[in-house]
């Protein structure tokens, strides 16, 4: 998977439950720690349903 696929992946998957969605605060970082790579988002914040 690239990192295209990878940020893709992840704004399906959690932006829509994120409770920043509407505003601006969006920061989606894709990075390696010990040989493995991460998606996170340094605003995601999981809505309350």
């Amino acid at each position: 998977m690239n990192n295209e696929e990878r940020y893709e992946k992840y704004i399906k998957e959690h932006c829509n439950k994120c409770k920043n969605r509407k505003t601006n605060l969006c920061n989606i970082r894709i990075f390696v720690i010990e040989n493995t790579v991460c998606t996170k988002c340094e605003y995601y914040e999981k809505k309350k349903d």
